[in-house]
């Protein structure tokens, strides 16, 4: 058996707001120690000595987490400006956690240093982890593939990169783990054993227009597309000598790949005829302009949250649910942003205890790609249960 209590709270207060939490997860415990732990909190409202009071509250616990665009939780559904707390309890179940610093310096060895820690608390055999991780000091992707090297091979990754409330300021954001905490670092949650989970991505676009083949591009940047600037492709649809134009990401499939991913395009350089990204795009992928409207993101959502319930392996109950949202499906979608957690909550029941955040890019497996695949825009939905 799995269980994971979930607490929320929007005080203004850090230590009020913790407190409310620890006491909200501690009622739903019912007196089972729990292993390990998700914090997800506003950049605003986080203090590490949050980290230290749901220690002395549950002694062992390890808890690690991330700053985020806004939270959700089974208790509070849809919430900015708050913390969620997520505690987990198992008897057959390890949940271990780890972090390492210094991504943008070595993030070969941050992963390891993370993954390390993590797997040295366990025996069992490592079947998925949550990894959240800062997403602007080197390419996310390398922090997938570098996560997948340090873990044994067929563990499935899910996640996303730390945020704050909004795009004005970006930087700094903190991933923690205990009594770490780094502004570029990598922090990973780690379920070995028989744990049964189920994962899926949604994203709601379209596609339009032509479809090219990426033929120069780099982290941040796309070059070239079929052999001409990549400005030149783009020109036909939309104005991209302006600022990001997130309404209209670009759907990515990689050479071989089966299912296409979402990059961000987020203006350009007219000298040049290369076009900004949020994250990179892999020579040799084919890239097709997209479109969606709110009713359609929102589609999206539904469908991802579908995927997970029906793919849930057979003969085990789904006994926890986690989700990460893009902070910019939370700008497209406005006040309706809600709806996603609501939604969730429809499709998985009421009683189903429920944690996520609102990131800056996330983290989940992409069909035809050997590692999961870093994505923007997009609702990755798990479940977990035994």
């Amino acid at each position: 058996m799995l269980t994971m209590a979930v607490g929320n709270s929007d005080d203004v207060d850090p230590a009020d707001a913790i407190a409310a939490a620890i006491e909200q997860c501690r009622a739903a415990l019912g007196g089972l120690r729990p292993q390990a732990g998700l914090l997800f909190t506003a950049f605003d409202s986080f203090a590490p000595a949050s980290l230290a009071a749901v220690r002395d509250a549950f002694p062992g616990v390890s808890i690690m987490g991330a700053t985020s665009a806004a939270e959700i939780s089974s208790p509070g559904g849809y919430q900015e400006d708050s913390l969620t707390l997520a505690l987990f309890a198992s008897d057959d179940v390890d949940i271990t956690a780890g972090v390492g610093s210094g991504l943008g310096i070595d993030v070969e060895a941050a992963c390891r240093a993370a993954a390390g820690q993590a797997l040295a608390g366990t025996k069992r055999e490592p079947k998925i982890a949550v990894v959240v991780a800062e997403g602007f000091v080197v390419d996310p992707q390398l922090t997938l593939n570098a996560m997948a090297r340090a873990l044994p091979a067929g563990v499935t990754i899910v996640g996303g990169t730390s945020a704050r409330r909004d795009f004005v300021t970006v930087t700094p954001t903190y991933q923690f783990c205990d009594d770490v905490v780094a502004t570029d670092g990598v922090a990973i949650l780690l379920f070995s054993g028989p744990i049964a989970f189920s994962a899926a991505v949604g994203t709601g676009w379209r596609t339009i227009g032509a479809s090219g083949t990426v033929t120069r591009s780099e982290y941040g940047a796309l070059h070239e597309i079929d052999g001409r600037p990549a400005i030149e492709f783009l020109a036909r649809y939309l104005d991209v000598t302006g600022p990001a134009s997130y309404g209209n990401p670009l759907a990515v499939i990689e050479a071989g790949g089966e299912q296409s991913y979402l990059r961000a395009i987020q203006g350009s350089d007219p000298d040049s005829g290369s076009v900004h990204l949020a994250g990179s795009i892999p020579v040799g992928a084919t890239v097709q302009l997209t479109t969606a409207n709110t009713d359609e993101i929102l589609a999206g959502t539904k469908d991802a949250l579908a995927r997970a319930a029906a793919d849930f392996p057979g003969g085990s109950q789904p006994e926890a649910a986690l989700i990460f949202s893009c902070s910019v499906r939370k700008f497209l979608l406005g006040s309706r942003t809600r709806v996603e957690a609501e939604m969730a909550s429809t499709q998985y029941g009421a009683a189903m205890p429920l944690a996520g955040l609102y990131c800056y890019g996330e983290m989940g497996p992409v069909r035809g790609t050997p590692t999961s695949r870093f994505l923007n825009e997009t609702f990755v939905t798990v479940l977990l249960g035994t």
